[in-house]
C-alpha cells in the first residue's frame, strides 16, 4: 500500500509541538508546517502532494486546490467553513470536506461569559484607565444577575451559554427554529419570537451559523428594539450582523455596549471601524475558541475524520 500523505499547512508551534509525540498509523505520513500561511505559492508548494490536507486558518482557493492533484479530502479545523475552502471546486472534483464540531462548546460558552462581564463591568476601560495612572471609579457598571439574557440559535453551544447563564443568576430566554426539541432539557429556558427577545433581553448573545438564511439577520429593525441598557455578544460569526447599524447603536450610545470576538475578513474590516474608537465595545481576535484544551480536542477530531475516510467512514462531512 503506497504512503497516505497528511500535511498540515498552518500549524501553530504549540500544535506542532504536541502532534510530535502522536502515533502515526502504519502507512501514513503527517507533515507539519509552521509558516507563513498568506500566499497562495507557499501553500501550494506544501499540499500539492497531499492526499488530505488538515487546515485552520489559509485560504484554500480554486488555485491551490487546482494544484493537489492527489487530494482526496480536506479536513478542517473549525465549524463553519465560509471563506476558508472553495467547496465548488471541491464538489466539481469529488473532494471530500469534513469539519470539527463540539470541539469547543465550553471554551466558546466561556468566552461569552466573559465578555458579557467584560462589558457590563467596563473591564478594558478601568484596566486602561488604572496603566495610564488614572484613578477613577466612574462609571459604574451594571450587575448581571437577575437580568434576562436572551440566546440566538439554541444548538450545543448555546445550550451551553443557557446553562452557566443560569447557575449565575440570568433569566434565560432563547430563539430556535426548532424550540421544541429543548423544551423537556431545560425547562428554565423560555422560547420567544425575535422581536421579543430583542425588545426585553439585557443580555443578548449570538449562537447561529452563518448560512443563506442567517447572513445580515441581526437587521437594523432587530438592533433599534434593544433597551437603553441591553449588551450584545458576537463570539460566532460577523455576517450574522448589519455591522453598519451596530456602529450607529454603539456610536449614539442607544445600547450598553457590546462584546465581540468575530469580524468581517478576519479584522481586516476594523481598520477604518468606528468600533476600534468606542469605550462601550469589547473586541476581541476570534479566540473565542482557543484554549489548550479546545486546540487539542480540535486537532484529534480533524485527523480522525481523515482516518475514518481512509478506513470508508467518512465523518463530520460538509455538504
Amino acid at each position: 500500500m503506497s504512503t497516505f500523505n497528511i500535511v498540515f499547512p498552518d500549524a501553530s508551534i504549540e500544535t506542532a509541538n504536541f502532534l510530535e509525540d502522536w502515533p502515526r498509523p502504519t502507512g501514513l505520513k503527517l507533515t507539519v508546517d509552521c509558516g507563513p500561511r498568506d500566499s497562495d505559492e507557499a501553500l501550494i508548494e506544501r499540499c500539492k502532494k497531499a492526499d488530505a490536507i488538515l487546515w485552520g486558518w489559509a485560504q484554500l482557493n480554486a488555485e491551490v486546490l487546482a494544484a493537489c492533484k492527489k487530494l482526496k479530502i480536506a479536513s478542517f479545523l473549525g465549524i463553519g467553513i465560509d471563506g476558508y475552502i472553495d467547496m465548488a471546486s471541491c464538489r466539481a472534483r469529488g473532494i471530500k470536506v469534513c469539519n470539527t464540531p463540539n470541539y469547543g462548546n465550553r471554551t466558546v460558552a466561556e468566552h461569552a461569559i466573559a465578555l458579557m462581564f467584560a462589558v457590563s463591568r467596563q473591564i478594558a476601560k478601568f484596566d486602561s484607565a488604572v496603566r495610564a495612572n488614572n484613578w477613577s471609579e466612574d462609571p459604574p457598571g451594571l450587575e448581571l444577575q437577575g437580568r434576562r439574557l436572551g440566546i440566538v440559535g439554541f444548538g450545543a453551544i448555546g445550550r451551553e451559554v443557557a446553562k452557566m447563564a443560569l447557575g449565575l443568576g440570568l433569566e434565560v430566554v432563547a430563539w430556535a427554529r426548532r424550540p421544541e426539541r429543548f423544551g423537556l432539557a431545560f425547562p428554565s429556558v423560555r422560547f420567544v419570537t425575535l422581536a421579543d427577545l430583542f425588545s426585553t433581553s439585557e443580555v443578548i448573545s449570538l449562537h447561529l451559523q452563518l448560512n443563506d438564511q442567517t447572513r445580515g439577520m441581526i437587521n437594523a429593525q432587530l438592533l433599534d428594539l434593544m433597551l437603553p441598557e441591553a449588551i450584545l455578544i458576537n463570539t460566532a460569526r460577523a455576517g450574522l450582523i448589519d455591522m453598519a447599524a451596530l456602529e450607529r447603536s454603539l456610536t449614539e450610545k442607544r445600547i450598553f455596549g457590546a462584546g465581540l470576538d468575530v469580524f468581517e475578513n478576519q479584522g481586516q474590516s476594523i481598520a477604518k471601524s468606528a468600533l476600534r474608537k468606542l469605550g462601550n465595545v469589547v473586541m476581541t481576535p476570534h479566540v473565542a475558541y482557543n484554549s489548550t484544551a479546545t486546540t487539542r480536542r480540535m486537532v484529534m477530531i480533524g485527523l480522525h475524520n481523515i482516518l475514518n475516510y481512509r478506513a470508508g467512514q467518512p465523518t463530520n462531512l460538509v455538504p
